[in-house]
């Protein structure tokens, strides 16, 4: 099965890892350095006990992508559409089925305005990992975590059937999932509470959670977006929300969530998918969310005002 992966930071580049032990999936990346380095050295993957360096085709010009039978986005929601765009010159065809793992709501209907639906599966993973230099991650998480997909379509088809096998062999636990939207929700949850203020705070997911001033604004957003989870159906009760994304934090204590990244190096973050689209759903909804909206309106106001790169002497 031919595999691409647009969008190959920390993730991609994890999902591209494993998945080489069985196929030959290709890395596709604007970020040439990382690329480069790849293309050099292989990529390094290392976890707290050991390390490799795995041989993976990487590239950064979407003219060097052939047909493929599956790609999988892992791009942040800001890049959605030029991604698709460059995926489009050749990796996506008709035929191929595209799988967003991304994080937040609304990626989707970036998809259909250029995808046949039909081909479209949408999905999350609750795997973490950082891009600790160009060509090489670290993978913060047990990768015993779930990846779950479902298609828009509800009509599962056999080669997503295939590249859930591929997947499950390659030692990532995932299943084609009818409940993926409950399932999004459970990770929105983590993303718009340790992602926003690990973000702001610029700390791992360990000192948020430790933290009883920062661990206080965590436990409002949870129940927050639990409230508007539950308005919208989903049955996603206070405690059996923060449970989940304690129990997640115990498994990353170490991480630092790529919004964190994304603000340290004054890029671009997906708070409008995350906890700026909970408001907005909240707001149609008739459930109050203050302190999401406080912690989305800080990272709007961080990235507004990002300082200047410090000039360096030679």
């Amino acid at each position: 099965m031919k595999i691409a992966i647009i969008g190959a930071g920390a993730m991609g580049s994890l999902f591209g890892s494993l998945l080489s032990k069985v196929s030959q999936p290709v890395l596709y990346d604007l970020n040439t350095q990382h690329v480069g380095a790849i293309k050099q050295h292989g990529l390094r993957v290392s976890y707290p006990d050991r390390a490799e360096t795995i041989a993976i085709q990487a590239v950064s010009d979407a003219n060097e992508l052939e047909a493929m039978d599956a790609v999988i986005l892992f791009v942040k929601h800001p890049y959605t559409q030029s991604a698709l765009r460059d995926g489009l010159k050749k990796a996506i065809t008709p035929n191929t089925v595209v799988v967003s793992l991304q994080n937040g709501l609304g990626n989707t209907d970036l998809m259909k305005q250029v995808l046949n639906p039909a081909q479209i599966v949408y999905g999350f993973s609750t795997l973490t990992s950082d891009l600790v230099e160009p060509g090489h991650i670290h993978v913060t998480c047990d990768l015993s975590l779930h990846t779950a997909m479902w298609p828009l379509n509800h009509q599962p088809s056999p080669a997503l059937q295939r590249l859930c096998e591929l997947m499950n062999q390659a030692g990532l636990n995932t299943s084609i999932s009818a409940n993926v939207e409950h399932d999004i929700w459970m990770k929105l949850l983590v993303n718009a509470s340790l992602n926003s203020l690990c973000g702001i705070l610029q700390q791992t997911v360990g000192q948020v959670v430790d933290t009883p001033e920062s661990r206080q604004l965590l436990d409002r957003i949870v129940f927050e977006t639990a409230d508007v989870a539950q308005a919208k159906g989903l049955a996603i009760s206070r405690t059996k929300a923060l449970q989940h994304v304690l129990h997640v934090a115990e498994f990353t204590r170490d991480h630092i969530p790529s919004m964190a990244i994304d603000i340290r190096n004054r890029k671009p973050t997906e708070i409008e998918a995350i906890n700026g689209a909970i408001v907005r759903q909240g707001q149609q909804l008739n459930v109050a969310t203050p302190v999401t909206e406080f912690a989305a309106n800080l990272v709007r106001s961080l990235q507004q005002h990002y300082p200047a790169p410090t000039p360096t002497s030679h």
